[in-house]
Protein backbone atom coordinates (compact mmCIF):
# COMPACT_ATOMS: atom_id res chain seq x y z
CA UNK A 1 0.00 0.00 0.00
CA UNK A 2 0.97 3.50 -0.86
CA UNK A 3 1.86 5.68 2.46
CA UNK A 4 -1.28 7.82 2.76
CA UNK A 5 -0.79 11.13 1.69
CA UNK A 6 -2.04 15.23 3.52
CA UNK A 7 -4.40 16.45 1.50
CA UNK A 8 -2.31 19.35 0.98
CA UNK A 9 0.73 17.37 -0.17
CA UNK A 10 2.17 19.10 -3.49
CA UNK A 11 1.25 15.98 -6.21
CA UNK A 12 3.13 14.84 -9.17
CA UNK A 13 1.71 12.83 -11.51
CA UNK A 14 3.96 10.14 -14.41
CA UNK A 15 3.84 11.03 -17.50
CA UNK A 16 6.40 8.14 -18.62
CA UNK A 17 8.37 6.05 -16.45
CA UNK A 18 4.93 4.54 -14.50
CA UNK A 19 6.13 1.01 -14.59
CA UNK A 20 9.82 1.36 -13.85
CA UNK A 21 8.82 3.27 -10.88
CA UNK A 22 6.02 1.01 -9.46
CA UNK A 23 7.58 -2.10 -9.90
CA UNK A 24 10.60 -0.72 -7.94
CA UNK A 25 8.27 -0.05 -4.94
CA UNK A 26 6.39 -3.35 -5.44
CA UNK A 27 9.92 -5.16 -4.73
CA UNK A 28 11.70 -2.85 -2.12
CA UNK A 29 8.39 -3.05 -0.30
CA UNK A 30 7.12 -6.67 -1.07
CA UNK A 31 7.03 -6.77 2.45
CA UNK A 32 5.06 -4.14 3.49
CA UNK A 33 0.93 -3.87 4.57
CA UNK A 34 -1.20 -4.78 1.37
CA UNK A 35 -4.71 -4.97 0.42
CA UNK A 36 -3.83 -7.93 -2.02
CA UNK A 37 -0.92 -10.71 -0.84
CA UNK A 38 -0.90 -12.34 -3.71
CA UNK A 39 -0.36 -9.18 -5.83
CA UNK A 40 2.68 -8.35 -3.50
CA UNK A 41 4.11 -11.34 -3.81
CA UNK A 42 4.94 -11.20 -7.47
CA UNK A 43 7.44 -8.48 -6.19
CA UNK A 44 8.73 -10.70 -3.71
CA UNK A 45 12.30 -10.58 -5.65
CA UNK A 46 15.70 -12.37 -4.77
CA UNK A 47 19.27 -12.49 -5.16
CA UNK A 48 21.54 -15.15 -5.83
CA UNK A 49 24.95 -14.33 -5.53
CA UNK A 50 26.25 -18.23 -7.01
CA UNK A 51 24.36 -17.77 -9.68
CA UNK A 52 24.28 -13.69 -10.17
CA UNK A 53 20.97 -13.69 -11.10
CA UNK A 54 17.57 -11.84 -9.49
CA UNK A 55 15.04 -14.54 -9.38
CA UNK A 56 10.93 -14.73 -7.75
CA UNK A 57 11.50 -16.17 -4.22
CA UNK A 58 9.61 -19.25 -5.45
CA UNK A 59 12.48 -19.95 -8.08
CA UNK A 60 15.74 -19.89 -5.54
CA UNK A 61 15.38 -23.86 -5.56
CA UNK A 62 16.78 -23.70 -1.90
CA UNK A 63 19.69 -21.81 -2.98
CA UNK A 64 20.89 -19.09 -0.84
CA UNK A 65 19.55 -16.14 -1.21
CA UNK A 66 19.18 -12.29 0.15
CA UNK A 67 15.46 -10.62 -0.38
CA UNK A 68 15.92 -7.46 -2.59
CA UNK A 69 13.98 -5.67 -0.38
CA UNK A 70 16.61 -6.37 2.56
CA UNK A 71 19.12 -4.87 0.59
CA UNK A 72 18.69 -1.84 1.88
CA UNK A 73 17.64 -1.83 5.79
CA UNK A 74 21.50 -1.90 7.09
CA UNK A 75 20.42 -4.59 10.35
CA UNK A 76 18.82 -6.84 8.22
CA UNK A 77 21.10 -7.13 5.59
CA UNK A 78 24.44 -7.26 8.15
CA UNK A 79 22.34 -10.45 10.24
CA UNK A 80 22.23 -12.25 6.75
CA UNK A 81 25.38 -11.95 5.37
CA UNK A 82 27.57 -14.16 7.69
CA UNK A 83 25.35 -16.91 5.81
CA UNK A 84 27.70 -16.38 2.50
CA UNK A 85 30.98 -16.19 1.62
CA UNK A 86 33.27 -13.28 1.20
CA UNK A 87 33.21 -13.58 -2.51
CA UNK A 88 29.27 -13.83 -2.33
CA UNK A 89 29.30 -10.95 0.04
CA UNK A 90 31.06 -8.77 -2.24
CA UNK A 91 28.63 -9.77 -5.33
CA UNK A 92 25.61 -8.94 -2.58
CA UNK A 93 27.66 -5.20 -1.96
CA UNK A 94 27.68 -4.60 -5.93
CA UNK A 95 24.49 -5.23 -6.19
CA UNK A 96 23.42 -3.10 -3.48
CA UNK A 97 25.70 -0.20 -4.72
CA UNK A 98 24.19 -0.52 -8.10
CA UNK A 99 20.58 -0.13 -7.08
CA UNK A 100 21.77 2.95 -4.33
CA UNK A 101 23.34 4.57 -6.73
CA UNK A 102 20.85 4.28 -9.91
CA UNK A 103 19.94 8.03 -10.99
CA UNK A 104 16.55 8.50 -12.59
CA UNK A 105 16.78 11.28 -15.25
CA UNK A 106 13.88 13.70 -14.43
CA UNK A 107 12.18 16.24 -16.33
CA UNK A 108 9.46 18.32 -14.27
CA UNK A 109 6.39 19.73 -16.86
CA UNK A 110 4.55 22.40 -15.39
CA UNK A 111 1.67 24.93 -17.17
CA UNK A 112 1.92 22.96 -20.07
CA UNK A 113 -1.30 22.00 -22.48
CA UNK A 114 -2.13 18.38 -23.36
CA UNK A 115 -0.99 18.65 -26.78
CA UNK A 116 2.05 19.91 -25.30
CA UNK A 117 2.78 16.93 -23.15
CA UNK A 118 1.48 14.55 -25.75
CA UNK A 119 4.24 16.10 -28.21
CA UNK A 120 7.01 16.02 -25.19
CA UNK A 121 6.03 12.27 -24.39
CA UNK A 122 6.69 11.32 -27.90
CA UNK A 123 10.26 13.00 -28.05
CA UNK A 124 11.17 11.28 -24.92
CA UNK A 125 9.74 7.97 -25.33
CA UNK A 126 11.22 7.50 -28.76
CA UNK A 127 13.21 4.95 -27.98
CA UNK A 128 10.26 2.91 -26.56
CA UNK A 129 6.73 2.24 -28.13
CA UNK A 130 4.78 4.94 -28.71
CA UNK A 131 1.16 5.82 -27.58
CA UNK A 132 -1.79 6.79 -29.46
CA UNK A 133 -3.72 9.48 -28.97
CA UNK A 134 -6.31 6.80 -27.49
CA UNK A 135 -3.94 5.19 -24.73
CA UNK A 136 -2.85 8.99 -24.00
CA UNK A 137 -6.67 9.67 -23.40
CA UNK A 138 -7.34 6.43 -21.55
CA UNK A 139 -4.69 7.29 -18.99
CA UNK A 140 -5.82 10.74 -18.23
CA UNK A 141 -9.26 9.89 -18.10
CA UNK A 142 -8.82 6.95 -16.25
CA UNK A 143 -10.90 6.05 -12.85
CA UNK A 144 -12.59 3.56 -11.23
CA UNK A 145 -15.67 4.23 -12.95
CA UNK A 146 -14.44 5.05 -16.46
CA UNK A 147 -11.70 3.53 -18.55
CA UNK A 148 -11.82 4.79 -22.43
CA UNK A 149 -10.30 1.97 -23.43
CA UNK A 150 -12.68 -0.35 -22.20
CA UNK A 151 -15.44 2.03 -23.00
CA UNK A 152 -14.78 2.03 -26.78
CA UNK A 153 -14.14 -1.77 -26.99
CA UNK A 154 -17.08 -2.90 -25.54
CA UNK A 155 -18.92 -0.61 -28.23
CA UNK A 156 -17.04 -2.00 -31.23
CA UNK A 157 -17.96 -5.50 -29.57
CA UNK A 158 -21.33 -4.34 -29.49
CA UNK A 159 -22.14 -2.56 -32.95
CA UNK A 160 -19.87 -6.00 -34.23
CA UNK A 161 -22.73 -8.30 -33.08
CA UNK A 162 -24.98 -6.28 -35.22
CA UNK A 163 -23.32 -6.27 -37.91
CA UNK A 164 -21.46 -3.60 -37.98
CA UNK A 165 -17.72 -4.91 -37.18
CA UNK A 166 -16.11 -2.83 -40.25
CA UNK A 167 -16.42 0.69 -37.85
CA UNK A 168 -13.15 0.39 -36.54
CA UNK A 169 -11.37 2.50 -33.65
CA UNK A 170 -10.21 4.84 -35.89
CA UNK A 171 -13.94 5.80 -36.97
CA UNK A 172 -14.96 6.14 -33.64
CA UNK A 173 -12.19 8.50 -32.16
CA UNK A 174 -13.16 10.74 -35.34
CA UNK A 175 -17.18 10.69 -34.23
CA UNK A 176 -15.84 10.79 -30.60
CA UNK A 177 -13.99 14.42 -31.84
CA UNK A 178 -16.90 15.33 -33.94
CA UNK A 179 -19.43 15.25 -30.89
CA UNK A 180 -16.67 16.62 -28.15
CA UNK A 181 -15.04 19.25 -30.28
CA UNK A 182 -17.02 20.12 -33.44
CA UNK A 183 -14.28 18.52 -35.36
CA UNK A 184 -12.65 14.84 -37.30
CA UNK A 185 -9.07 15.95 -35.76
CA UNK A 186 -9.08 13.14 -33.03
CA UNK A 187 -6.07 15.34 -31.82
CA UNK A 188 -8.28 18.00 -30.73
CA UNK A 189 -9.33 15.70 -28.10
CA UNK A 190 -5.67 16.14 -25.87
CA UNK A 191 -7.29 19.32 -25.08
CA UNK A 192 -10.42 19.02 -23.80
CA UNK A 193 -11.11 18.37 -20.16
CA UNK A 194 -11.79 14.67 -19.18
CA UNK A 195 -15.00 15.10 -17.82
CA UNK A 196 -16.33 16.66 -20.82
CA UNK A 197 -14.49 13.31 -22.94
CA UNK A 198 -16.23 11.15 -20.70
CA UNK A 199 -19.55 13.28 -21.21
CA UNK A 200 -18.83 12.94 -24.86
CA UNK A 201 -18.01 8.77 -25.40
CA UNK A 202 -21.15 8.75 -23.47
CA UNK A 203 -22.95 11.03 -26.01
CA UNK A 204 -21.05 8.67 -29.23
CA UNK A 205 -22.59 5.29 -27.46
CA UNK A 206 -25.89 6.22 -27.49
CA UNK A 207 -25.69 7.87 -30.78
CA UNK A 208 -23.88 5.64 -32.67
CA UNK A 209 -26.88 2.92 -32.03
CA UNK A 210 -29.44 5.74 -33.00
CA UNK A 211 -26.58 5.34 -36.31
CA UNK A 212 -27.03 1.45 -36.95
CA UNK A 213 -30.95 2.09 -36.38
CA UNK A 214 -31.57 4.46 -38.83
CA UNK A 215 -29.11 3.08 -41.33
CA UNK A 216 -31.13 -0.35 -41.59
CA UNK A 217 -34.25 0.65 -40.48
CA UNK A 218 -34.60 4.08 -42.98
CA UNK A 219 -32.23 2.81 -45.50
CA UNK A 220 -31.92 -1.10 -45.49
CA UNK A 221 -27.98 -0.71 -45.18
CA UNK A 222 -27.05 -3.40 -42.91
CA UNK A 223 -23.34 -3.14 -42.87
CA UNK A 224 -21.29 -0.08 -42.84
CA UNK A 225 -19.10 -1.64 -45.37
CA UNK A 226 -21.53 -0.66 -47.97
CA UNK A 227 -21.86 3.05 -47.06
CA UNK A 228 -20.12 4.57 -50.13
CA UNK A 229 -18.35 6.67 -47.72
CA UNK A 230 -17.60 5.14 -43.95
CA UNK A 231 -16.75 8.41 -43.21
CA UNK A 232 -20.39 9.48 -43.09
CA UNK A 233 -21.21 7.73 -40.25
CA UNK A 234 -19.75 10.43 -38.60
CA UNK A 235 -22.40 13.75 -39.32
CA UNK A 236 -25.27 11.18 -38.53
CA UNK A 237 -23.61 10.30 -35.34
CA UNK A 238 -23.20 13.85 -34.75
CA UNK A 239 -26.79 14.47 -35.38
CA UNK A 240 -27.94 11.88 -33.16
CA UNK A 241 -25.84 13.03 -30.28
CA UNK A 242 -27.54 15.98 -30.91
CA UNK A 243 -31.16 14.80 -31.29
CA UNK A 244 -32.14 11.39 -29.21
CA UNK A 245 -35.61 11.91 -31.04
CA UNK A 246 -35.61 13.66 -33.90
CA UNK A 247 -38.98 14.30 -35.85
CA UNK A 248 -40.56 12.61 -38.93
CA UNK A 249 -39.07 15.60 -40.62
CA UNK A 250 -35.43 15.67 -39.37
CA UNK A 251 -35.63 12.20 -40.51
CA UNK A 252 -36.13 12.93 -44.05
CA UNK A 253 -34.08 15.53 -44.17
CA UNK A 254 -31.25 13.12 -43.19
CA UNK A 255 -32.20 10.39 -45.99
CA UNK A 256 -32.10 13.37 -48.09
CA UNK A 257 -28.52 14.08 -47.13
CA UNK A 258 -27.60 10.87 -47.13
CA UNK A 259 -28.50 10.17 -51.20
CA UNK A 260 -27.34 13.64 -52.14
CA UNK A 261 -24.22 12.87 -50.22
CA UNK A 262 -23.89 9.90 -51.89
CA UNK A 263 -25.19 10.83 -55.95
CA UNK A 264 -22.81 13.32 -55.85
CA UNK A 265 -19.56 11.60 -54.06
CA UNK A 266 -19.06 13.76 -52.15
CA UNK A 267 -16.50 13.25 -50.21
CA UNK A 268 -14.27 11.54 -52.61
CA UNK A 269 -12.19 14.88 -52.29
CA UNK A 270 -11.49 17.46 -50.01
CA UNK A 271 -12.99 15.08 -47.53
CA UNK A 272 -12.26 16.72 -43.86
CA UNK A 273 -13.42 20.59 -45.29
CA UNK A 274 -17.11 18.68 -46.66
CA UNK A 275 -17.55 16.44 -43.52
CA UNK A 276 -16.89 20.03 -41.06
CA UNK A 277 -18.90 21.70 -43.50
CA UNK A 278 -21.73 18.77 -43.05
CA UNK A 279 -21.46 18.87 -39.11
CA UNK A 280 -22.27 22.63 -39.87
CA UNK A 281 -25.27 22.01 -41.32
CA UNK A 282 -26.08 19.11 -39.25
CA UNK A 283 -26.46 21.85 -36.28
CA UNK A 284 -28.68 23.28 -38.34
CA UNK A 285 -30.78 20.76 -38.44
CA UNK A 286 -30.76 19.57 -35.00
CA UNK A 287 -31.59 23.35 -34.16
CA UNK A 288 -35.15 23.24 -36.28
CA UNK A 289 -34.08 24.04 -39.65
CA UNK A 290 -34.32 22.44 -43.07
CA UNK A 291 -30.83 22.31 -44.68
CA UNK A 292 -30.71 19.46 -47.18
CA UNK A 293 -33.96 20.85 -49.25
CA UNK A 294 -32.58 19.72 -52.48
CA UNK A 295 -35.78 21.85 -54.59
CA UNK A 296 -33.71 20.55 -57.98
CA UNK A 297 -31.36 18.02 -58.58
CA UNK A 298 -30.35 16.03 -61.68
CA UNK A 299 -27.73 12.67 -61.15
CA UNK A 300 -24.63 12.85 -62.96
CA UNK A 301 -25.41 9.64 -65.52
CA UNK A 302 -21.41 8.63 -65.77
CA UNK A 303 -21.85 7.29 -62.27
CA UNK A 304 -24.11 4.43 -63.14
CA UNK A 305 -21.87 3.59 -66.47
CA UNK A 306 -18.91 3.30 -64.61
CA UNK A 307 -17.25 -0.27 -64.64
CA UNK A 308 -18.97 -2.64 -61.46
CA UNK A 309 -17.06 -3.51 -58.70
CA UNK A 310 -18.48 -4.69 -56.19
CA UNK A 311 -16.19 -2.28 -53.34
CA UNK A 312 -16.50 0.66 -55.99
CA UNK A 313 -17.89 3.86 -54.13
CA UNK A 314 -19.80 3.97 -57.33
CA UNK A 315 -20.84 0.26 -57.26
CA UNK A 316 -21.91 1.00 -53.51
CA UNK A 317 -24.08 3.97 -54.43
CA UNK A 318 -26.09 1.87 -56.49
CA UNK A 319 -26.53 -1.59 -54.17
CA UNK A 320 -27.80 1.24 -51.54
CA UNK A 321 -30.36 2.96 -53.78
CA UNK A 322 -31.87 -0.81 -54.90
CA UNK A 323 -31.70 -2.08 -51.97
CA UNK A 324 -34.49 0.68 -51.09
CA UNK A 325 -36.83 -1.17 -54.11
CA UNK A 326 -36.98 -4.17 -51.63
CA UNK A 327 -35.36 -6.24 -54.64
CA UNK A 328 -36.87 -9.56 -55.72
CA UNK A 329 -35.07 -12.69 -57.00
CA UNK A 330 -36.68 -13.46 -60.45
CA UNK A 331 -37.75 -16.70 -60.49
CA UNK A 332 -39.75 -17.34 -57.52
CA UNK A 333 -40.23 -13.28 -57.12
CA UNK A 334 -39.58 -13.90 -53.17
CA UNK A 335 -38.08 -11.09 -51.58
CA UNK A 336 -34.07 -11.06 -51.51
CA UNK A 337 -32.73 -11.58 -47.98
CA UNK A 338 -31.21 -8.11 -47.87
CA UNK A 339 -29.88 -8.71 -44.10
CA UNK A 340 -28.05 -11.48 -45.21
CA UNK A 341 -27.11 -10.19 -48.85
CA UNK A 342 -25.60 -7.11 -47.29
CA UNK A 343 -24.40 -8.69 -44.41
CA UNK A 344 -20.88 -9.05 -46.52
CA UNK A 345 -19.33 -9.24 -49.44
CA UNK A 346 -21.01 -11.48 -52.05
CA UNK A 347 -20.83 -11.36 -55.22
CA UNK A 348 -23.40 -14.17 -56.04
CA UNK A 349 -25.55 -11.83 -55.20
CA UNK A 350 -25.80 -9.84 -58.16
CA UNK A 351 -26.83 -10.51 -61.37
CA UNK A 352 -25.63 -8.58 -65.04
CA UNK A 353 -29.09 -8.36 -65.98
CA UNK A 354 -27.53 -8.84 -69.72
CA UNK A 355 -25.30 -11.83 -68.55
CA UNK A 356 -21.31 -11.67 -69.79
CA UNK A 357 -21.43 -14.98 -71.94
CA UNK A 358 -24.61 -13.52 -73.66
CA UNK A 359 -22.79 -10.33 -74.79
CA UNK A 360 -19.58 -11.89 -75.35
CA UNK A 361 -21.60 -13.86 -78.26
CA UNK A 362 -23.22 -10.74 -79.45
CA UNK A 363 -19.36 -9.33 -79.74
CA UNK A 364 -19.54 -6.87 -76.83
CA UNK A 365 -16.34 -7.01 -74.97
CA UNK A 366 -16.40 -7.91 -70.88
CA UNK A 367 -15.78 -4.37 -70.22
CA UNK A 368 -18.59 -2.54 -71.37
CA UNK A 369 -20.80 -5.64 -70.15
CA UNK A 370 -19.46 -5.01 -66.72
CA UNK A 371 -21.04 -1.96 -65.75
CA UNK A 372 -23.03 -0.52 -62.91
CA UNK A 373 -26.34 -0.31 -65.47
CA UNK A 374 -26.43 -3.83 -66.15
CA UNK A 375 -26.32 -4.73 -62.61
CA UNK A 376 -29.45 -6.07 -60.37
CA UNK A 377 -29.81 -8.04 -56.76
CA UNK A 378 -30.75 -11.58 -57.80
CA UNK A 379 -30.37 -15.04 -55.40
CA UNK A 380 -27.14 -16.96 -55.63
CA UNK A 381 -29.42 -20.29 -57.03
CA UNK A 382 -31.15 -18.28 -59.70
CA UNK A 383 -28.21 -16.55 -60.97
CA UNK A 384 -26.72 -19.87 -61.15
CA UNK A 385 -29.92 -21.08 -62.68
CA UNK A 386 -30.23 -18.21 -65.31
CA UNK A 387 -26.32 -18.29 -66.39
CA UNK A 388 -25.41 -16.98 -69.37
CA UNK A 389 -29.26 -16.90 -71.04
CA UNK A 390 -30.53 -14.34 -73.04
CA UNK A 391 -32.62 -11.89 -71.36
CA UNK A 392 -35.40 -12.71 -74.27
CA UNK A 393 -35.43 -16.08 -73.17
CA UNK A 394 -34.90 -16.14 -68.89
CA UNK A 395 -37.64 -13.42 -68.61
CA UNK A 396 -40.16 -15.57 -69.63
CA UNK A 397 -39.72 -17.59 -66.88
CA UNK A 398 -40.19 -14.97 -64.29
CA UNK A 399 -43.64 -15.42 -62.84
CA UNK A 400 -46.05 -13.92 -64.97
CA UNK A 401 -48.96 -12.92 -62.02
CA UNK A 402 -45.85 -10.60 -60.03
CA UNK A 403 -43.61 -10.24 -63.42
CA UNK A 404 -44.03 -5.98 -63.22
CA UNK A 405 -43.63 -6.06 -59.45
CA UNK A 406 -39.94 -8.33 -59.78
CA UNK A 407 -39.12 -6.03 -62.46
CA UNK A 408 -40.23 -2.45 -60.72
CA UNK A 409 -37.97 -4.09 -57.78
CA UNK A 410 -35.13 -4.66 -60.24
CA UNK A 411 -35.61 -0.99 -61.67
CA UNK A 412 -35.57 -2.53 -65.15
CA UNK A 413 -37.74 -0.39 -67.38
CA UNK A 414 -40.69 -0.97 -69.04
CA UNK A 415 -39.19 -0.78 -72.86
CA UNK A 416 -36.64 -3.36 -71.57
CA UNK A 417 -39.20 -5.90 -70.45
CA UNK A 418 -39.62 -8.20 -73.11
CA UNK A 419 -35.71 -8.55 -73.09
CA UNK A 420 -35.88 -7.80 -77.06
CA UNK A 421 -33.81 -4.32 -77.06
CA UNK A 422 -30.09 -4.01 -77.64
CA UNK A 423 -27.55 -4.38 -75.12
CA UNK A 424 -26.95 -0.33 -76.15
CA UNK A 425 -30.47 0.70 -76.22
CA UNK A 426 -31.23 -1.04 -72.63
CA UNK A 427 -28.09 0.37 -70.79
CA UNK A 428 -29.37 4.14 -71.91
CA UNK A 429 -33.21 3.36 -71.07
CA UNK A 430 -31.46 1.60 -67.34
CA UNK A 431 -29.14 4.38 -67.30
CA UNK A 432 -32.26 6.68 -67.59
CA UNK A 433 -34.08 4.82 -64.73
CA UNK A 434 -31.36 4.90 -62.36
CA UNK A 435 -30.81 8.35 -61.86
CA UNK A 436 -34.84 9.66 -62.16
CA UNK A 437 -34.45 7.61 -59.36
CA UNK A 438 -31.61 9.20 -57.73
CA UNK A 439 -33.25 12.44 -58.25
CA UNK A 440 -36.35 11.10 -56.50
CA UNK A 441 -34.34 9.68 -53.19
CA UNK A 442 -32.38 13.70 -53.27
CA UNK A 443 -35.18 15.79 -53.57
CA UNK A 444 -37.65 13.51 -52.06
CA UNK A 445 -35.83 11.39 -48.97
CA UNK A 446 -37.68 8.41 -50.50
CA UNK A 447 -39.27 6.26 -53.24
Amino acid sequence: MLPEIPEDYPVNYILDGQQRLTTLYGVFHSDAETKDAELADRFNICYIPEDDELVHHLGTSGKRRIFLRDIFNTTKLLSQLKNFTEEEQEKIAGVTERFKDYEFPIVTIKERTNAEVCAIFQRINSSGTPLSNLELLTAWTWSDKFDLRREIETLLDALKDKGYEQIDQGLLMRCLAAVSTDSIDSDKLVDIPSNQLVAGMKSVKSALYATVDFLEGQLKIRNVTFLPFPLMVVPIVFFFARIEKPTAKQIEQLKKWFWHCSFTLRYRAGTNRMVLADLGAMEELASGKNPFDFTSFEADESLFRKTWRINSTAAKVAICMLAQLQPKTFLSGNDIDLGRVLAAYNAREFHHIYPKGFLANESIPFHEANLIANICYLSAADNKAISDAAPRDYFKKIPVGNRDEIFDAALIPTEARSGELSYKEFLDKRVEALAQTAKTLVVNGRL
